[in-house]
C-alpha cells in the first residue's frame, strides 16, 4: 500500500501549512443577514469562538436586534457534507472540521436545560 498523504490543503490537518500561527479565517453569518469575517484560533472551542463573535459583532449594525447570547448556536456544513448543529459548545473547531470555514448563527430552538431533562428522561425510563 502507498504511503498515506495528507492534502496540503486541508486547513484543519495538524501539519497543515495554512495558518502558521494557529488561526483561520472564518466566515460568520448573523440572524440580522450580517456578515463577519474574523480570524479565530485552529483549536478555540466553539464556546470561545462564539464568545470572540460577539464582541466583535457589537460593533457592527442591528446588534441591538440580536437576544443574549446563549440563545444562539453555530451551524455549519461538515466534512461528510451533512448540516450541523453545534450544540456542544466545548467541541473545538478543529474537530468539528467545517467543510468550509464558514458558521451561521441560529437561534436554539429549546432551552439547553430542557434539552437535558429529556435526555436525562429518556436515560432513566421516564416517558
Amino acid at each position: 500500500m502507498p504511503p498515506a498523504v495528507t492534502d496540503s490543503l486541508d486547513i484543519w490537518a495538524v501539519d497543515s501549512q495554512i495558518g502558521a500561527d494557529g488561526s483561520i479565517s472564518v466566515d460568520f453569518l448573523l440572524p440580522t443577514g450580517i456578515y463577519i469575517n474574523l480570524d479565530v484560533p485552529r483549536d478555540a472551542t466553539i464556546s470561545h469562538i462564539k464568545q470572540l463573535l460577539w464582541k466583535q459583532a457589537h460593533t457592527y449594525p442591528l446588534f441591538h436586534l440580536l437576544m443574549e447570547i446563549d440563545s444562539y448556536m453555530f451551524s455549519c456544513v461538515n466534512q461528510t457534507a451533512v448540516h450541523e448543529e453545534l450544540e456542544d459548545e466545548t467541541r473545538r473547531l478543529c474537530d468539528v472540521r467545517p467543510f468550509l470555514p464558514v458558521l451561521k448563527l441560529v437561534t436554539r430552538n429549546c432551552d439547553p436545560g430542557e434539552k437535558l431533562d429529556s435526555k436525562i428522561g429518556v436515560l432513566i425510563g421516564k416517558g
